[in-house]
């Protein structure tokens, strides 16, 4: 029996750790202040980076490719299927996208699949997030100058699993003609999702809404997130750092959570164990010491 090393718990225990350090910058603070604020504390998180790494795993669908690479001999139309369940399951994962890229080169060898078009565009989809050059696919060049111009809000931009930071210089060549799914992430705005071609993506006229409205005297936050609601905080300058959960908050969703969180706090743990304990079902896990 092939042992699987599930990410799951790991996954969970650092997001956990994030959270507790997740930091917002609030409209009108200085970035260059919210940025060095962070380099001085070493136990706070961007929303930006906390918003990233969370895209980058995806336990479930890296125990569905594995399935996938366990019986390989199935016909093309059940291997389409289950790889477009994988693609519609969300971004795919640093692992997945590794793993995506093995197995569609490997079934690109057989003689029957050699021309299945399905298989050439997931491969020329990852190969570009992989740093491998695009042989045979029509490319296109991301253009990040123009994605910070268009949306100047963003700060990081996330191809599937790949994060690239708006600021620096990034050189990325993707497939024209493969679906993806791109995430506008930012410090002070939700994060923005698109699913579909390049070309489509820079079409788009997205609009970001503020994480947080007013100052810090008088705040309301609009934050759908958890864990951010729970044990985050707001950056307005050095001297004035406030509780994401604010009593001043006004967001229908902040307010619900502050007058039921005698209950729904103990509920959400049990559920997160659930789930966890539900993913580790049957499979044996592979604990490596450092």
């Amino acid at each position: 029996m092939k042992q699987i090393l599930l990410l799951f718990t790991g996954t969970f225990i650092s997001t956990s750790c994030f959270a507790s350090g997740v930091l917002l910058q609030a409209p009108g603070s200085s970035p260059e202040e919210f940025t060095t604020y962070l380099k001085s504390h070493p136990a706070a998180i961007s929303h930006s980076q906390f918003q990233s790494e969370k895209l980058k795993s995806n336990p479930r669908q890296d125990e569905d490719l594995y399935r996938i690479g366990d019986n390989m001999e199935v016909p093309a139309k059940v291997l389409a299927e289950k790889f477009q369940t994988i693609e519609d399951g969300g971004p795919l994962s640093v692992t997945a996208t590794n793993f995506v890229f093995d197995l569609t080169s490997r079934l690109l060898e057989r003689p029957e699949l050699q021309n299945n078009v399905q298989l050439k565009t997931l491969n020329c989809k990852v190969r570009g997030l992989l740093g491998i050059p695009l042989e045979k696919c029509r490319k296109v060049q991301v253009d990040f100058q123009a994605i910070a111009r268009q949306w100047s809000f963003a700060s990081v931009l996330m191809i599937e699993s790949a994060a690239f930071t708006l600021s620096a210089i990034n050189h990325l060549e993707i497939s024209k003609e493969a679906i993806y799914q791109f995430a506008l992430i930012s410090d002070t705005h939700k994060t923005v999702t698109f699913k579909g071609t390049y070309d489509q993506f820079m079409q788009q006229n997205f609009s970001a809404e503020t994480l947080v409205n007013g100052d810090c005297q008088s705040f309301s936050s609009n934050i759908d997130d958890f864990q951010i609601l729970n044990s985050g905080s707001v950056y307005f300058n050095n001297d004035c750092i406030k509780s994401a959960s604010s009593p001043k908050n006004t967001s229908g969703f902040g307010e619900w959570i502050e007058k039921n969180k005698t209950w729904v706090y103990p509920v959400g743990i049990i559920l997160i164990g659930s789930a966890g304990a539900y993913a580790l079902k049957d499979k044996t896990l592979v604990i490596t010491k450092p």
